[in-house]
């Protein structure tokens, strides 16, 4: 088994906010990360495909959305009609548990493929599918279904803390069945600091970052982190903008970068992986 070891950094939530949008749009630019998620179901995804459009061979996939988890900064679905995937004021509910209680799983489908169809019709040359906090792991069946037809790997992995489906092996499976690629290990940048801390901090983030770059196994990982700036737009929305803006930072950090050259840890892209798919 070989050694080697490659790096997927991902950032989610593209087209969240104009805050995160201006994040995203220089880490991927300036080649800080090598891949980005899209919400279209957002307020300011059209100024995310905007800024894709602007760099060349962007890495971009599809974070399939389901679920609206802020108080006051909400979205709903691309097709108006499903009734069973919106909450008594039209937008997607808060939680992840909501959807499996009350979400038809042939809409959520019929939600996915629309989600999808906008982003190609937009011209996005799609690179995978995930979705946004888990609301489609239960019917992770539809998932692989919509990467076999659209042949786009699936960002799910065959090792990974985060994900505790209860037919992990049989999704793994199934996956290779259909010769749909998944990664072999997954991580995120801690997204809350521990309860323990006054507040959340920097170097918090960067050690995470150089403990997971360290301990990086063989084989192919995807580290996720969600950058925003941090401006009063973001605090409006989320208490977690804090540590969104360390995601931004973090990787600009020349401590980082020096880090990742002296571990010999490959940084490459999900189009690299969609196109061997594709071969």
């Amino acid at each position: 088994m070989s050694d080697e070891r490659f790096l997927i950094i991902n950032a989610d939530d593209y087209g969240l906010c104009h805050s995160t949008n201006q994040a995203i749009d220089t880490l991927l630019a300036e080649g800080f990360i090598t891949s980005a998620s899209l919400m279209v179901t957002c307020p300011w995804m059209l100024e995310a495909i905007a800024f894709i459009k602007q760099i060349p061979n962007a890495d971009v996939g599809i974070h399939l959305t389901m679920t609206s988890e802020w108080d006051h900064y909400k979205w709903g679905p691309v097709n108006k009609r499903l009734s069973t995937l919106v909450d008594e004021t039209g937008y997607f509910p808060a939680d992840t548990r909501s959807v499996m209680a009350n979400a038809d799983p042939e809409e959520l489908r019929e939600e996915a493929i629309a989600q999808i169809e906008l982003a190609l019709r937009m011209g996005i040359d799609l690179t995978n599918i995930d979705n946004h906090m888990g609301s489609m792991h239960h019917v992770a069946e539809i998932m692989l279904d919509l990467c076999e037809k659209y042949r786009l790997p699936l960002r799910y992995a065959k090792h990974s803390s985060f994900f505790s489906h209860p037919r992990h092996e049989e999704l793994v499976q199934l996956a290779e069945k259909k010769g749909v690629a998944i990664l072999d290990h997954f991580d995120m940048l801690p997204f809350f600091p521990p309860a323990s801390e006054i507040a959340a901090s920097y170097a918090y983030t960067k050690e995470a970052a150089i403990r997971t770059i360290k301990e990086l196994k063989p084989g192919l990982t995807e580290l996720v982190i969600h950058p925003s700036l941090d401006t009063s737009e973001t605090k409006a929305i989320t208490d977690t903008w804090q540590i969104r803006r360390y995601d931004y930072n973090v990787f600009q950090d020349p401590e980082i970068t020096r880090l990742l050259r002296n571990e010999d840890i490959r940084l490459i892209t999900l189009r690299e992986i969609r196109d061997k798919q594709r071969s």
